[in-house]
């Protein structure tokens, strides 16, 4: 079903990965998403009608995974007719990149994404968090100028499978310019939503060999919207300790819970972990 490839990691663009767009959501009617962070020389802004929660990360991740694999491009010097709009929707203005598009069934995005049996409703859900992901509009003003992108653009999909393009920022990072490295093997490993968004959180701001300290209640909006008192607070911080000492069993991590309600995260070497370094030379462990 899968063919050769291997779900074990995903190349995202550094902004989108630290950046808090997916959250742990609510069971109930989801708020619109409108986020803004800086990054680099760039302001980008995530916008869509509908917020984005950790089924839709597991999503991209996913079709990141996939599309990382495939040699599938659309040229932007080529482009005619349908593909010119496509490329004008996913603001590939100029000739700097291809456009990476991901052609894949249902069921291999099921896997990629983590899920640990095969359902209708599992295909349900990815469907859903696809859209909401083609729905998502981000503007980026760079040097005074601004841009407008998708997240990724729906070409044609159907009960089998998808076809997906990815927009400019997320085919560089999938190609090698500027990227975080997602371990799906790590994240998949994980319990829960809580977790799973923490460690996308953590993969994405800290660089391999490297140590922080950072105080729990600070993490809380890497996780969850909106501020929290009381029980809801007491049963966050719960979580986030429980979600700590999780990422703390994989070979790659340590979180060390220290007094004054902060933590120590180191991100170890794969090298210190099983004395080799990874062999894929076109996945370093982070260039960001």
């Amino acid at each position: 079903m899968t063919g050769e490839m291997r779900f074990d990691f995903a190349l995202q663009e550094p902004a989108l990965a630290i950046a808090p767009v997916f959250l742990v959501l609510k069971k109930t009617a989801r708020a619109k998403l409108d986020v803004t962070r800086s990054f680099g020389v760039s302001s980008v802004r995530w916008r869509g009608p509908d917020a984005l929660g950790i089924p839709e990360q597991s999503a991209l991740l996913a079709l990141l995974s996939i599309a990382g694999q495939q040699a599938f491009s659309i040229d932007p010097n080529s482009a005619v007719g349908d593909k010119a709009k496509l490329l004008k929707q996913l603001s590939c203005e100029g000739p700097q990149s291809d456009v990476a598009v991901v052609i894949a069934h249902w069921r291999k995005i099921e896997i990629a994404a983590g899920y640990s049996s095969h359902s209708g409703n599992n295909i349900t859900n990815i469907k859903s968090a696809v859209k909401r992901l083609a729905e998502t509009t981000i503007w980026e003003c760079r040097d005074g100028i601004e841009y407008e992108s998708r997240l990724l653009s729906w070409i044609r999909g159907n009960d089998n499978g998808v076809i997906i393009a990815l927009n400019r920022r997320a085919t560089e990072a999938i190609y090698g310019r500027q990227f975080i490295k997602i371990s799906l093997g790590e994240r998949n490993a994980l319990p829960d939503e809580s977790t799973k968004a923490l460690h996308a959180y953590l993969s994405g701001s800290m660089r391999t060999g490297t140590t922080r300290r950072l105080t729990i209640s600070k993490l809380h909006a890497h996780i969850w919207s909106g501020e929290a008192t009381g029980s809801t607070l007491r049963s966050r911080d719960n979580k986030l300790r429980a979600a700590l000492l999780a990422i703390d069993l994989l070979p790659a991590w340590r979180c060390i819970l220290i007094p004054r309600g902060q933590v120590d995260i180191h991100r170890i070497k794969r090298d210190i972990i099983d004395g080799k370094t990874a062999d894929n030379p076109r996945a370093p462990e982070s260039s960001a």
